[in-house]
């Protein structure tokens, strides 16, 4: 076979790899070989000195020999069309590859482009005065205190915890008692109610234990006597408030979806009291040391270990909304401008009407957003997250000594604080400023006496309204009862339904205090105590108190005495006396302390 000589244009070719050139020079080179074949020169015709009448000769001989030299040039067409359709192939998915690549390129430099055309609002801060703004309160008047004029504390509990949201707890524990018994555990909204005035009296009298309510020796008869320990039990067991196998996936992307059903309803109920004028924004946390996922560690709390809630309190410590926090979020997602937690405050200020000029009090910097619904803020705020605003530094203002500060306002109305104490704090506002300045006693350890030390009017307001959610957790932590449990939800449960309480104590006060009865109203011990009674006598008839009708004649007595006796004789093997000739009063009080097992 005849060589073809390439030239140098087409070894370059070669090397810039364009595929329909290289399918050009072989298909030429095909061609060549084609043309230039003759019988008498091809290798494998006259290999030893054979000639064509040889070799004709020998395929007549032979005709296995004819039938393999066909099929070998059948397969050497099929790999030449082989190799065509292979470059094919690959110059399309170079084509294809090209073009993504290319397009990827273009839409990440479109994003760069669209990101810097995006231009972020920059603030300019200066030391001007501070001018606050018009902040009155418009307080609509509740007119659900005239409906709740009769109320008493059970209905104002049900005011949170309402049948509906019983029922659901009954419906899910008796569909989930089939799935895992096979057969249905028979609740009812009236044992639902008992088991929790049962958790409200165990608050108030609190033992090492739950078993120990139920033993002989420790034995509490206003919980030992509404149910047995065994149903007890039994019930805290199956307590759902979810379909397990019918909630669907995207249901269950929400990690608290075993619970999720009972806190919105709760929440619901939360959000139709009427709200008060300022409100503060923080965290919550529910013990708990078990496992779960959604557990955190938080060294500076009280309780370190639990769930973390975010909730919006008034000051009087009443929660109207709340949320559970589920960790980080979906990195997916696009980051907002005033990061997780403005978010949140966000979240849980949007269920207030835009307009009312109500207060936020919270502690990140996210003023602007609020503004526009006419939602003021007062917060505590890190200088690292604030640009362009160069205040004193810290050892200046101390060098200038205890209660001095500094300020900077921008051109949105917003000032920040910075007022030395012991330590610099600063503090962000959107409608208070460092006027009206107030003073605090201070006490000074180089002179040992007391100082008095300026303070701004934001620190002031700060300090009285930022307390609500603190408020809510030391009242929730008054009369709670800690019951184990290996299951996360039920903890949440049970704090919620105390947070309920409190909420009706709370509105309770409230009603109270409009009427002009403030000094009526029963503490929180007492005011559980009357809803703890009330739900645990659901659904069982009153027994009149008092001293019964008649009384057992002297004969009936000691027949039933000789009856006793004999008994007791029987089982101790020992005699022991009938009652004698005594008065009337004495007899029953000897017989109902000796033969109390007979009555």
């Amino acid at each position: 076979m005849a060589k073809r000589k390439f030239s140098t244009e087409d070894v370059l070719r070669f090397l810039d790899g364009n595929v329909s050139e290289i399918e050009d020079l072989i298909e030429t080179e095909d061609e060549v070989e084609d043309k230039t074949w003759t019988p008498g020169s091809s290798s494998s015709s006259n290999e030893g000195g054979e000639n064509i009448d040889q070799r004709t000769e020998t395929e007549e001989a032979d005709p296995t020999v004819t039938q393999a030299t066909k099929r070998l040039g059948r397969g050497k067409v099929k790999r030449k069309e082989k190799r065509k359709k292979t470059h094919t192939a690959e110059s399309d998915d170079s084509t294809s590859s090209e073009v993504e690549t290319s397009t990827a390129t273009h839409t990440k430099r479109t994003k760069k482009s669209a990101k810097k055309k995006k231009k972020k609002r920059d603030y300019r801060w200066r030391k001007v005065d501070f001018e606050s703004p018009d902040v009155q309160f418009d307080d609509s008047a509740d007119e659900t205190i005239e409906e709740r004029s009769e109320f008493t504390p059970y209905m104002y509990f049900k005011q949170f915890v309402t049948n509906e949201m019983l029922q659901l707890v009954v419906d899910q524990t008796n569909l989930y008692s089939v799935q895992k018994d096979g057969k249905s555990i028979n609740k009812t909204v009236k044992e639902i109610e008992q088991v929790l005035g049962m958790y409200m009296l165990m608050g108030l009298v609190q033992m090492p234990n739950v078993r120990a309510y139920w033993e002989m020796d420790t034995r509490y008869p206003k919980v030992a006597d509404v149910m047995s320990w065994d149903r007890f039990q039994k019930l805290l067991t199956l307590l759902h408030f979810e379909d397990n196998l019918g909630v669907t996936e995207d249901a269950m992307k929400d990690k608290i979806w075993k619970v999720r059903p009972w806190l919105e309803k709760l929440r619901q109920q939360c959000l139709q009291i009427h709200p008060e004028e300022n409100h503060a924004v923080d965290e919550i946390i529910v013990p708990f040391k078990g496992k779960s996922q959604l557990k955190v560690y938080m060294p500076g709390k009280p309780h370190k270990w639990g769930f973390k809630m975010w909730g919006r309190a008034g000051q009087s410590g009443f929660l109207y909304d709340f949320d559970i926090c589920q960790g980080p979020a979906d990195p997916k997602k696009e980051k907002s401008d005033v990061g997780v937690s403005g978010d949140v405050v966000l979240k849980l200020t949007s269920t207030l009407r835009a307009g009312k000029n109500y207060k936020v009090f919270a502690d990140n910097y996210f003023t602007n957003y609020l503004r526009e619904r006419e939602i003021y803020y007062v917060g505590t705020v890190r200088m690292k997250r604030v640009k362009n605003c160069k205040m004193m530094e810290e050892k200046d203002l101390k060098a200038q000594g205890r209660g001095s500060m500094d300020h900077r306002v921008n051109q949105n109305g917003m000032i920040i604080v910075r007022w030395c104490d012991n330590k610099a704090v600063n503090l962000v506002s959107s409608f208070v400023g460092i006027t009206p300045q107030s003073e605090v006693k201070r006490w000074d350890r180089k002179t040992k006496n007391y100082l008095m030390v300026p303070r701004p009017g934001i620190v002031e307001t700060y300090n009285r309204f930022m307390g609500g959610v603190d408020l809510l957790d030391m009242l929730s932590a008054l009369y709670k009862y800690s019951l184990k449990s290996r299951q996360w939800y039920l903890h949440i449960w049970w704090h919620s339904v105390t947070v309920a309480l409190i909420n009706a104590w709370i509105l309770y006060r409230r009603d109270l205090k409009a009427q002009g009865r403030e000094k009526d109203a029963m503490p929180l011990r007492r005011f559980q105590a009357s809803v703890g009674s009330c739900l645990i006598s659901a659904g069982k008839a009153r027994v009149k108190p008092g001293r019964p009708l008649s009384s057992p004649s002297q004969s009936t007595m000691e027949e039933a005495g000789g009856k006793c006796a004999s008994r007791c004789e029987a089982r101790w093997s020992q005699a022991l006396p009938i009652l004698g000739t005594a008065t009337k009063v004495q007899a029953l009080q000897r017989f109902s302390t000796l033969h109390s097992h007979v009555l």
